[in-house]
């Protein structure tokens, strides 16, 4: 090796600078996918609580053969309330709320869900706000009528909208989220 040749050690700044800003990149590009994943799974999880306790609800009805209140309270809260015999001394069986910045409410938009309950209030079955689970799993208003219905729930923006259905003659329960205008069942 010649005298005059100075062997190279280490990175030039420019190297170092380059490298640093890759990785500002990159960290930028994780950054925003990983607050779009925060969103969707917490739109998940308000609809699973929903789901959650409308299963709890109908579960408790036909396992006691009692029937058993749901209320759906302001924006966000579920409560489950069961009757007993004669009507005197209800039970509260829970009382939840959806997560931070969730409430009951319908995306602007998109057509009905493909069960075909019905869109034109924002929440609840039918326009009510509270209905029964009997023993026999079927789910009736107040009035003593079956319901079918849906419930919505949205974040901040309609892909975070989610429904779940409720067929009042089985008890049956669908949940859906929003893909741009369309209501895609959940597995």
């Amino acid at each position: 090796m010649s005298p005059n040749i100075k062997q190279r050690k280490g990175f030039s700044l420019i190297e170092v600078l380059v490298l640093v800003g890759l990785i500002a990149i990159g960290a930028t590009v994780a950054l925003v996918q990983m607050r779009s994943s925060i969103m969707v799974l917490d739109a998940d999880k308000a609809s699973n609580t929903v789901m959650n306790q409308l299963k709890y609800a109908r579960q408790i009805a036909v396992d006691q053969r009692k029937d058993v209140r749901i209320e759906f309270m302001g924006t966000n809260r579920i409560k489950v309330t069961r009757t007993d015999t004669g009507g005197a001394n209800p039970t509260v069986m829970s009382d939840v709320t959806l997560p931070t910045g969730f409430v009951f409410g319908l995306p602007s938009g998109p057509p009905d869900t493909p069960d075909g309950y019905g869109n034109a209030t924002p929440v609840f079955f039918n326009a009510e706000a509270t209905g029964s689970f009997l023993g026999d799993g079927t789910f009736v208003s107040d009035a003593g009528l079956l319901v079918n219905g849906t419930v919505f729930t949205i974040g901040g923006n309609n892909g975070t909208a989610r429904a779940i259905t409720l067929s009042g003659a089985s008890g049956r329960l669908r949940q859906y989220y929003l893909q741009g205008n369309t209501w895609i069942l959940r597995g």
